[in-house]
């Protein structure tokens, strides 16, 4: 479902797969885009720019090619917001990654 919610939200980008990923050693997550996670990133803060307002409120540490969250729960709520998605979707996604 991810996969799918990220593809349409830039479609002029090629997306393979979508993982939510954890930096090993610390309480660090960011969406993982592949084939081409640089290029989806670049053209997803055009296409939103408010992405970084957004992010303050569901734990935004930083920004290295990707934001990063303080939680898994923060990624995705995060993504919603943004993305304008429906409760329902929402829901399924939170689902769909395990939040």
């Amino acid at each position: 479902m991810l996969t799918t919610i990220l593809s349409r939200a830039v479609p002029d980008v090629q997306v393979k797969t979508v993982r939510v990923e954890q930096w090993f050693t610390a309480q660090m997550y960011w969406v993982h885009v592949e084939p081409s996670h640089e290029e989806y990133w670049a053209r997803f803060m055009e296409l939103y720019p408010h992405w970084k307002q957004a992010g303050l409120r569901y734990g935004l540490l930083g920004f290295k090619l990707t934001p990063i969250f303080s939680s898994r729960t923060g990624v995705i709520e995060w993504l919603s917001d943004v993305l304008g998605l429906t409760r329902g979707e929402s829901n399924l996604l939170q689902l769909s990654v395990r939040v």
